[in-house]
């Protein structure tokens, strides 16, 4: 349009010249004649390549790559708490037809435990996670087994020491929030199941001649549902390391079987009866943890991730057996986690 404009405007003023020598309409042509070479571009010729310095949009490498929208990672994490533990007292021996003076209870001890596991997590999309972990804990514990006495009141208190071993088997969904990806806060919600399997041994550590006649074994197994948050706040953010706060918090219910057995070794002509004791349980966990984040590598597609913090669980137990009510099982202590992810 701009061209033909100016072609019209040249005959324009060629047709008047001869009226008006004096008009300034050629002046105003020929500089409209220079601006066509900067408003219009000459056709290109076929066959002809691209003017130097340009490049043809046919064929021109992609400079947008698509960041990774997949997820694996790998973790392993370890817990050192302390606490207290419950146990039963006297089931056992009741079923086996010993004249008790009292009725069975729940004893409590005081503990300290380690535990070690390791989480795998896939993602597809960066939104939806699976997460599949195992836990391993060993704990040691120390309390009284109050016994009635044969022979009259008061009842024995026997000290007893008690070993733990206990394997969590945890699968999760969870969902991440992707429009929080690159701010400052991430969170999460989860949801998922654990099985949970213990075994308590128990024996009496008096001195002789009552040490060691009293040993207690007590197979238990859990099955929970757990509904569960996540969320962190990075306070640092680098080209490649990132610092932050997080705050997870947890929910649980679900059903304990156990099988308990007590021995009075002193009392060999006494069968020993199995007692199996059902239980309802629930209960919380929280964790409050420091995030390190770095990623590895060129494109980052690589990240060590570390947490360190604190964790807290607290259980209650709902024993329906004898009326003897609901006790509560505390761990806590020290947590760290550390693992590897990578984006595709």
């Amino acid at each position: 349009m701009t061209t033909w404009f100016a072609i019209r405007q040249r005959q324009w003023c060629v047709a008047r010249l001869a009226y008006f020598p004096s008009s300034l309409c050629l002046l105003a042509s020929l500089l409209s004649s220079e601006a066509l070479p900067t408003q219009a571009q000459a056709p290109q010729q076929p066959g002809a390549g691209p003017a130097p310095g340009t490049q043809s949009s046919k064929g021109a490498p992609d400079l947008f790559e698509p960041p990774p929208v997949n997820e694996i990672s790998v973790s392993g994490d370890y817990l050192f708490g302390q606490g207290t533990v419950t146990f039963p007292e006297l089931f056992s021996l009741r079923n086996s037809g010993f004249a008790l003076g009292s009725s069975p209870g729940v004893g409590i001890a005081d503990r300290k435990s380690d535990y070690i596991g390791a989480t795998i997590s896939y993602s597809f999309g960066q939104a939806w996670y699976l997460d599949l972990s195992y836990a391993r804990g060993r704990s040691s514990a120390t309390g009284p087994i109050r016994f009635p006495n044969v022979i009259g009141d008061p009842p024995l208190d026997l000290s007893t020491t008690f070993t733990i071993d206990d394997d969590w088997y945890q699968a999760y969904v969870r969902y991440t929030f992707p429009a929080l990806r690159f701010t400052r806060l991430s969170a999460y919600l989860r949801a998922g199941v654990s099985f949970v399997q213990a075994d308590l041994h128990a024996i009496n550590t008096r001195p002789p001649p009552l040490g060691g006649f009293y040993e207690q074994t007590d197979r238990t197994e859990d099955i929970l549902g757990n509904v569960g948050f996540g969320f962190v706040y990075f306070v640092y953010r680098g080209n490649r390391a990132k610092l932050g706060l997080q705050l997870e918090g947890e929910g649980f219910y679900g059903h304990r079987s156990q099988d308990s057995r007590e021995d009075l070794h002193s009392f060999d002509p006494y069968p020993i009866v199995n007692a199996r004791i059902d239980n309802d349980l629930y209960g919380g966990l929280g964790r409050s943890t420091v995030r390190f984040e770095y990623a590895l590598g060129g494109r980052g597609v690589f990240k060590l991730t570390a947490d360190a913090g604190m964790e807290v669980k607290y259980t209650r137990i709902q024993y329906s057996d004898f009326g003897i009510g609901t006790r509560d099982e505390l761990l806590w202590g020290p947590y760290a986690k550390i693992g590897l992810k990578y984006s595709f």
